[in-house]
C-alpha cells in the first residue's frame, strides 16, 4: 500500500516510492489491509499571493478617448496570482512598493486621461464672440451639477457638442454618454429602445435586452430632438425622470437607474405645449436649466475661427496643406446668412478644399456650391429638404387617389399604418383631397 505523506512534505520527491531522483516511477504493490480505506490522492494548489481588483461598485467604465479608470484607488484584494510583464524584474504585485507605485501611477494616468477626454470634446466648441462666452459660462456651471438640461437652438448650431462638453467636463466623464434621436425611431420601437425587454415579451424576443437607460448607468443620456417624442412615450419618460426607475417590456418589477438627462430640440416647445403635442409636466422636468444656442448669423465674428478649425481638420483628413481662404473669399463667407448654421459652414469649407487648386482658396472655390453673383441664396440642410420632399410626396399620392389612404399607401409602396404615421407627422388631412 502507499505510504501516507506528511502535508509539509507534499510536492517533494519520495525516493522510496518513485525510486531514485530523476528515475522512472517504481510503485510498490502490497495487499490492502481489511477495513482500511485508501486516502484520496490529489494536487493541492500552492499558496497564491493576493492581487488587487476593482470592486463591482467601483469598476471603471472607460471613455473612447482613454482606457484609464476613473477611480484607480478603488481596489479590493482577491485570491489570485500576479506576475510582472515579460522583460521586467517580476516584482510581486502585493509588495508595498508595487502597490504604492501602482496606485500613484494609476491615479495620475487616470487624471491625465480624463483631462485629455475633456479637452478633445470641449475643443470642438469654437468661438470668441460674446454669445459663445455666455454659453461657455453656462457649460461650466451646469457641468458641476446633476440637474437636467434642455439645449435649444436651430438645426446645425452644435447642440450635441454642448451636451458632450457638459458630460466630459463633469463628474460623470468616465461613464457612458449615449445618444437617442427621438425623431428617428418608429413609435412601435421607441419603448423597447428606451426601456428594453425581457425574454418572451413578444414574438422574436429571444433574449433579455437592456434599454438605453440601463446602458447609460452612471453616465449621461442625450435625448436629441425630444420635441419629436411620441405622446405615448412622453408619459413613461416622465415617470422615469420622477422615480429614477425603468421597467422592461414583459417585466413586472422596476429597476433603479442612475442617469443624467440632457435633452435638445430645435422646436418651440412652448408652442408645442399650447397645441397639446408636448406635455407641460415633462417640459418642466427636462428644462430645469435651458441653454439656447445662437445661430451662426448672430455670431459672425466666429466664422474665421470656425473656418480655421475646419481647414486644419480637413487638411489632415484630405492630405492637403491648404492655408485658408483669401481675404475676399473670407468676407463673402462672413456675409453669408448660413441658414444651416455650423453644419452648412463645415460642408462648404470641405467642398471648397476638395476643389481648391492651390494652398490658398479664393472665390473660384466658392462658386461650386453657390451662384457667383450672390452667396446669400438659402441652401436648406438635408433634414429640412428630406422633410419637405416627404410632405410633398404624401400630398401628391393623396391627390392622385382622391384622398384614399389605402390606395395612396399602395401607390407609395408603404404599409397603410406607416402612411398614416407620415400624414400625422406632416399634419395632412386626407379629407382635404376627397372629391
Amino acid at each position: 500500500m502507499y505510504n501516507k505523506q506528511d502535508p509539509a512534505d507534499q510536492g517533494k520527491t519520495d525516493p522510496g516510492v518513485f525510486g531514485e531522483a530523476g528515475g522512472n516511477p517504481a510503485p510498490r504493490v502490497e495487499a490492502p489491509v481489511p477495513g482500511w480505506k485508501a486516502p484520496r490522492l490529489g494536487w493541492k494548489a500552492p499558496h497564491r499571493a493576493p492581487i488587487f481588483r476593482r470592486s463591482a461598485a467601483e469598476r471603471a467604465v472607460t471613455t473612447p478617448e482613454s482606457s484609464m479608470p476613473r477611480r484607480a484607488d478603488a481596489l479590493e484584494p482577491v485570491d489570485k496570482e500576479r506576475r510582472g510583464p515579460s522583460g521586467t524584474s517580476g516584482e510581486r504585485a502585493d509588495s508595498p512598493d508595487a502597490i504604492a507605485s501602482g496606485r500613484a501611477g494609476g491615479i495620475a494616468a487616470a487624471a491625465e486621461g480624463l483631462a485629455r477626454a475633456s479637452r478633445r470634446r470641449s475643443d470642438l466648441l469654437v468661438g470668441d464672440s460674446p454669445p459663445m462666452a455666455r454659453i461657455f459660462e453656462l457649460i461650466s456651471v451646469v457641468a458641476r451639477t446633476e440637474i437636467p438640461v434642455l439645449i435649444l437652438g436651430e438645426s446645425g448650431t452644435g447642440k450635441e457638442l454642448v451636451a458632450r462638453a457638459i458630460h466630459y467636463t463633469g463628474s460623470r466623464a468616465a461613464r457612458p454618454f449615449l445618444t437617442v434621436n427621438c425623431g428617428a425611431i418608429p413609435e412601435t420601437l421607441m419603448e423597447d429602445e428606451l426601456f428594453g425587454h425581457t425574454r418572451g415579451a413578444y414574438t422574436g424576443a429571444h433574449a433579455d435586452k437592456k434599454g438605453v437607460f440601463e446602458e447609460a448607468e452612471g453616465g449621461t443620456l442625450f435625448l436629441d430632438e425630444i420635441g419629436d417624442l411620441y405622446s405615448s412615450c412622453q408619459v413613461k419618460m416622465l415617470r422615469v425622470l420622477q422615480e429614477q426607475e425603468v421597467r422592461r417590456l414583459g417585466e413586472t418589477r422596476s429597476r433603479t437607474v442612475n442617469v443624467r438627462i440632457i435633452a435638445a430640440t430645435n422646436r418651440d416647445l412652448r408652442k408645442e405645449m399650447e397645441e397639446r403635442r408636448f406635455r407641460e409636466d415633462l417640459f418642466h422636468r427636462i428644462s430645469v436649466l435651458p441653454i439656447t444656442l445662437p445661430p451662426l448669423r448672430e455670431r459672425r465674428e466666429d466664422v474665421p475661427l470656425l473656418i480655421d478649425h475646419f481647414v486644419r481638420r480637413f487638411n489632415h483628413e484630405l492630405g492637403r496643406t491648404i492655408q485658408g481662404f483669401s481675404p475676399r473669399a473670407l468676407e463673402r463667407l462672413k456675409a453669408h446668412p448660413w441658414p444651416g448654421n455650423i453644419r452648412e459652414l463645415e460642408n462648404r469649407v470641405k467642398q471648397a478644399m476638395v476643389m481648391a487648386k492651390g494652398d490658398l482658396m479664393d472665390t473660384e472655390s466658392l462658386s461650386i456650391f453657390s451662384d457667383p453673383s450672390s452667396m446669400g441664396v438659402e441652401f436648406p440642410p438635408f433634414r429640412k429638404a428630406r422633410a419637405e420632399f416627404e410632405r410633398n410626396y404624401v400630398i401628391q399620392c393623396l391627390q392622385m387617389t382622391g384622398g384614399k389612404v389605402a390606395a395612396s399607401a399602395r401607390l407609395a409602396g408603404k404599409d397603410r399604418k406607416d402612411f398614416y404615421d407620415m400624414m400625422k407627422k406632416h399634419k395632412i388631412d386626407p379629407d382635404d383631397f376627397r372629391t
